[in-house]
């Protein structure tokens, strides 16, 4: 009987934890600290040592992408690695049959996973705020997000989004041209990974001994 085991980032535990309930899985997860997917050099390292040290597995389901660059090189010497052909896990939320999907121009994307995350924007103002005081650090925050006009929650149906929109009210209050906008998110390509259900057209699997490489997300 084959084995799986999945790598996930931990901002998209809700969704993860939610799939696996509904559909009794009961195969092993492991979640990796929530700054990595902002340092995708660090993510590599940090996912190669892992995947090193996994044995007895068959199959490594990593719902990433391509994140950064964070994937590429990675590789098992005794598991198949399967991966989604998209960029990041926002594909993966926004997705209902295809990854294909259309992501708003100008647009940052969070999720409660995302907000939670002690680097994510939210705690990022509230950091900068007590080190530089509030007039220095709005003026900071108008700089980081002035390329953005949008702050998209994306509505996976496992949070609750008012306290979501509360978390991120602070930061936009002081970005006068950001708005919060939500988008449906019934992350179904999330659900396929998880159960197992894998597509030669939105996923690849990369045999023990093989780097995952730029060509696979093409």
């Amino acid at each position: 009987m084959k084995k799986y085991m999945m790598i996930a980032c931990e901002i998209i535990e809700d969704e993860i934890r939610a799939i696996m309930e509904q559909h009794e899985l009961s195969y092993p997860i492991l979640f990796l600290p929530p700054d990595l997917h902002q340092l995708p050099q660090k993510l590599n390292e940090y996912l190669q040592d892992l995947i090193n040290r996994i044995d007895n597995v068959d199959y490594l389901i990593l719902p990433m992408g391509r994140c950064g660059n964070g994937t590429i090189g990675l590789k098992s010497e005794r598991a198949t690695l399967i991966l989604p052909k998209c960029e990041d896990c926002v594909n993966l939320l926004l997705s209902k049959d295809s990854l294909k999907v259309e992501r708003p121009k100008y647009s940052m994307f969070y999720t409660d996973g995302w907000l939670r995350n002690s680097s994510s924007s939210c705690h990022e103002y509230a950091r900068t705020v007590e080190k530089y005081g509030k007039e220095r650090a709005d003026m900071v925050m108008n700089m980081m997000y002035a390329g953005y006009r949008y702050f998209s929650l994306l509505n996976t149906g496992t949070y609750h989004m008012e306290n979501a929109k509360k978390k991120l009210q602070p930061l936009v209050s002081v970005l006068d041209h950001i708005e919060i906008n939500e988008l449906p998110a019934p992350y179904g390509l999330l659900k396929k990974m998880l159960t197992l259900d894998f597509d030669e057209e939105n996923f690849v699997m990369i045999p023990p001994g093989t780097a995952v490489a730029e060509e696979h997300f093409a």
